[in-house]
This record gives C-alpha cells, structure tokens and sequence, in this order.
C-alpha cells in the first residue's frame, strides 16, 4: 500500500531557487539528515528527504542473556513540490513529517507557510471520475459529527457492494456532519483499483500503480478549502 499526502505551501521565491538551497543542504555520511534532489524544473523539484538515526538492539542469547548493540537506521521520504496547489506531495512518508517541514523552513530561510488542506471529497471524486475518464464507485464512506439529537452526535460507517452516496444522503437527510474518507473504485490495468481518499488531503494507494493515477490525483485535488 502506498501512502500519499498533499499539502497546500506559500513559497517565498521560485520553485527552481528553492531547489537550488534544497542542493545545499544534501544528505551525507556526516549529517544526519538532508537532501537528494533528483530533478528540478521551473515549476516542480523531485526528490527524498533522508534521515538517519540510531537505535539499541536487544537480542537474547541461548544462555539466558541479552546482548546489545547498536544499530542505524535510515527513513526515506519521497517528494515533489510543486509551484501550484497542492505545492508538496509526500509519497511513503513517515509518521511525523515534522523534521521535513523544518528543513524546507530553513531552506527557505523561514519565510515559508505550510498548511494541511480540508478537502471537499465529494468535488474530488466528481473530478478523479473526469480525470481518469472511468466510471468510479464509492463503496464506502466515513462520516463523522453527525446530528442525532440536541446535543447528540455519531460517527458512521457506510459499506456496500454498490455506491453509497445516495443511500448517504437518505440516511444523513440535511445533517450537519463531516465526510471524513471514501473508498473509491474504478478499473485499471485490467483489474479493478480501490484507493481510500481522506479530508485531510491523503490517499493510500495500491502497491502498484495504474499510469497516471497520481497525476490524476493531483490535477483533480479540490483548489480551495472546503
């Protein structure tokens, strides 16, 4: 499964400056994180965040006791910025992305503004069905604070073998609630692909991917928070 996140950024020069300072600070044997930029253009930078870290391994022996050793670990993340929204896309990310955040901030000698968007996910999955020219099935559906009563609220799950939206929109009935994620489906590479959408602007993917799905993505990702 491939993980994927989108957020919006304001740069505070051009993409190909960017990526120039984004150079200068490379990932060596001496430093324990930095860059590899693969290829900069004057509207994208492709390339990983690589950081190292160390850590203890416990093992037990046959005779009852522990050995320790110290070991170094490394997590790659793989990235695209981007001169229009969605600016910066994550691609197997890690956990926290707080440290890549920091170092694009001193790249950019702090005068950078990274934001998650709130993605409308219904216009998303209006504009992936054009972008991929298939039809696209939501299966199932996720919503989160929804009105029971005064002062009640629910979360709800929806699943089936058909699409939910309008079983969805029977059940909700004008409630205020939040679409927090959606399972679509639609063929590709002669099999059916699923991937799961989040208001929060990530997508898990298949392991491998149809042709220009995350190109799809992007250039359907919803402009403006919702």
């Amino acid at each position: 499964m491939n993980r994927v996140r989108w957020l919006n950024a304001q740069w505070p020069s051009s993409i190909r400056a960017v990526g120039k300072r984004l150079i200068e600070m490379p990932f060596t044997d001496e430093r324990m994180d930095g860059f590899a930029i693969e290829r900069i253009r004057d509207d994208f930078i492709e390339g990983r965040y690589i950081e190292k870290y160390n850590y203890q391994e416990v093992v037990s022996t046959p005779f009852g006791s522990e050995e320790v050793f110290d070991r170094i670990g490394y997590r790659t993340t793989e990235f695209t910025l981007f001169d229009s929204p969605p600016h910066i896309e994550l691609r197997s990310y890690q956990r926290s992305i707080k440290e890549l955040i920091s170092r694009l901030l001193e790249a950019c000698s702090f005068n950078l503004v990274v934001t998650p968007p709130t993605v409308n996910l219904i216009e998303w999955v209006s504009a992936l069905q054009v972008a991929v020219d298939q039809d696209i099935t939501v299966d199932s559906l996720q919503v989160s604070g929804v009105e029971i009563d005064d002062g009640v609220t629910g979360k709800i799950l929806l699943k089936g073998v058909k699409d939910v939206r309008e079983a969805t929109d029977i059940l909700l009935a004008g409630r205020k609630h939040v679409l927090e994620k959606v399972q679509v489906k639609f063929a590709g590479l002669n099999k059916t692909v699923a991937i799961q959408l989040s208001n929060n602007g990530t997508a898990k993917l298949p392991a491998v991917l149809p042709n220009d799905l995350l190109r799809h993505l992007r250039a359907s990702f919803p402009r403006g928070d919702s």
